[in-house]
This record gives structure tokens, sequence and C-alpha cells, in this order.
């Protein structure tokens, strides 16, 4: 099916998103296998809530920990009602692309917010997504009152992330902002999975402080591959030790490092040009380096600018928008 034929120009909000409804299908590269089968999310579909639970940065006892953050969910989907054999559907949703969540307001108007799943299960039809709920949002008051059992409307897969190539030696810098960083969970997990890819991961995310280091158990783990390093950027550390003497933390008091894993490091800066000037030092020798980049159009517009900057020689295809 042609997932392009579903989609009205009137869904599309004309304000230039990097992740727009009307970049609706699979990549050509994609490594899903359709042959026979459809993509349940092709047109809009009904998945109902299994569960709703706070996220817990550190990835233990979710739903029952004092780390839990109060206004971040993960959310996790199954598909229900398919009118026809189950078993003529798989769930095909590339690493780094999104799905469109629906519904519609007392007005009638219609409520859309893309989201990305950090987790799918192609075959049972499942995945999960990581939604930060915003005071005052139309859609977070919608996904606020959710119930365990309720359906919701999706459609995808959104994006146009074609990053898989039969290059297997290259620098990918994966730059995220806040909880977008769950947009690039699966694409750095495929990489670290593949044996055969020997490109180097440096993955630098952005966070408010160290209580919002979303998927913060994860870059541990992650850190446990040859080929990947993660950068932790805290803009608004703040700190009631009286070591450093302000609201701002300077990461040097005890209060700040016993909050630390081992051999966990953390830069209590804004991510600016001349860190990403440091990392790339390290790698110079690598003839192609690839840039993914999640977070909000701002935050997308000012990396893109530095990148740029900094090399002339990388192409706008080698930077990517999730």
């Amino acid at each position: 099916m042609d997932q392009t034929a579903v989609v009205s120009e009137s869904d599309c909000c004309g304000n230039g998103c990097a992740n727009c409804v009307l970049d609706v299908g699979l990549p050509k590269s994609t490594g899903e296998i359709l042959t026979g089968k459809q993509n349940v999310i092709a047109t809009y579909q009904k998945f109902r809530l299994f569960s709703k639970t706070r996220h817990n940065p550190k990835g233990t006892d979710i739903g029952n920990n004092s780390e839990d953050l109060s206004e971040v969910f993960e959310l996790y989907f199954g598909v229900t009602d398919l009118i026809t054999n189950s078993n003529d559907y798989v769930l095909a949703i590339p690493a780094g692309y999104h799905v469109m969540m629906r519904t519609y307001m007392s007005t009638g108007h219609v409520c859309l917010r893309p989201y990305s799943p950090f987790w799918v299960d192609g075959l049972a039809m499942e995945f999960k997504i990581l939604v930060n709920l915003t005071p005052g949002g139309y859609m977070s008051q919608y996904i606020k009152d959710l119930q365990v059992g309720d359906h919701v409307e999706f459609r995808g897969p959104i994006g146009s992330l074609e990053y898989i190539s039969t290059e297997k030696e290259r620098c990918v810098f994966i730059i995220s902002q806040g909880v977008a960083i769950a947009a690039t969970i699966r694409i750095v997990k495929n990489i670290l999975n593949d044996e055969e890819d020997l490109s180097r991961v440096y993955q630098v995310a952005c966070y408010k402080d160290i209580e919002h280091t979303y998927f913060r158990y994860l870059l541990r783990d992650f850190n446990k591959y040859w080929n990947y390093e993660s950068h932790i950027y805290l803009a608004h550390q703040k700190c009631s030790s009286d070591m450093c003497k302000t609201d701002e933390c300077t990461g040097k008091c005890d209060w700040f490092l016993k909050k630390l894993w081992y051999k966990e490091k953390a830069c209590l800066e804004r991510f600016s040009e001349a860190h990403l000037v440091d990392i790339c030092a390290k790698v110079n020798s690598y003839s192609k380096f690839v840039f993914i980049i999640a977070g909000s159009k701002k935050f997308q517009d000012f990396i893109t600018e530095i990148v740029n900057k900094l090399n002339n020689e990388v192409k706008q295809s080698n930077i990517f928008l999730l």
C-alpha cells in the first residue's frame, strides 16, 4: 500500500517540522520485511494502552521509586481490533522514525502529536514511547487522563532518516535534547548489535540536570561497548551544598559527586561548539561523519549551525534531524 495516499495536505501544520506528517512511509533502506504482509500502522489504527508508568532514569523499580519523574511517562501500547487475520500484519517502525498520535478536541478539531518509539516488537505489534507532559497542553492533558485499557489512534511511520548504507566505518554523532533522546535509542542499539558495523558512536545527551538524565541506565550499558562513548551535559544543575556557594552547582561538591555512578562523567555546562570541536578531535582519522540531531527546532538549528561551522566538508545529506 502507498501510505502517502492516505495523507491529506490539510494534516500538515505548515510550520516546517522535521517530523512532518506528510513524510509518511518506510525508508528505501529499511531492514523491515513486509513481504506478503501489511504494515498495521499504515493507516490510523487503534492501540490499547497496556501500561503507563513514570519514567525512572535509573531503570529500576519503574513506577515505585523516589527517582521517578512525575511529568515523564513511559506508555506501552499493543494493537487491537484487527478486522482481518492478524497474521497478515506486522508493525514496521524503523529506528529514528515516529508515529502520529491522534485525538479529537471538544471543538471537533483534530489534535496530532508525533512520538518516537524507543522499543518495538514488530511481530507482536507492540511499542513503547516516552512522553513529557506539558502544563496546559491539550495532548498532555489527554495523555494524563489515559487509563490502562484505553484505546489510542496511531499512524506511521513518519520520518526521513536514511542512515543505513554500505559504509560500515564511520563516526556517528548522536546529539539529543531532553526526552528527544528516546528517538535515538533504537538507532544506537542497531549499530552496537550489528557485528559488521564498525561505526564509532559518540552520543551527546543534553539535559536540564542530573535528575532528568532520561535513559541514564541505557547510556551506562551502552558504554560497555568498545565503539561507544556518551557525553552528558547538564545546563541547569542546581545545588544546595555550601561548597558550591551558589545555586548553580560546580560539579565538584560531594553532594553532586555522590550522585554520579562509577566512571560516569557529566559536564555542568550547556553544550557548545567548543565541546563538539574537542570530541571531533579524537576521531579526525575517520573519513565520514554522520550527525543525527534530536530535539526542538531551535535546538536542531543551533546544532546544525555549529556542525556546519566545524567542517565545511560536512554535507547536508550527512545531517539527519529527528
